[in-house]
């Protein structure tokens, strides 16, 4: 429990330091909110790649573990 929970910190810490690189960054609010949308945007995409290659490892092994019970 206590590793999971240093590893999500340790993830949503570079989080909050990335975006306040890019808030720092801009000073014009308009590309700095264009920056951040895209980097949410991002992070939504890597964060499903991965939950999506989670599932189809976790299909694989159960259908691999049913064709060794047939």
């Amino acid at each position: 429990k206590n590793k999971k929970h240093i590893r999500s910190w340790s993830f949503m810490n570079s989080i909050v330091t990335e975006i306040a690189n890019i808030i720092k960054s801009e000073d014009n609010y308009i590309k700095r909110e264009r920056k951040i949308i895209c980097f949410f945007l991002n992070l939504i995409k890597e964060i499903m790649a991965l939950a999506l290659a989670k599932v189809d490892d976790e299909m694989i092994t159960k259908v691999k573990a049913q064709q060794v019970l047939s």
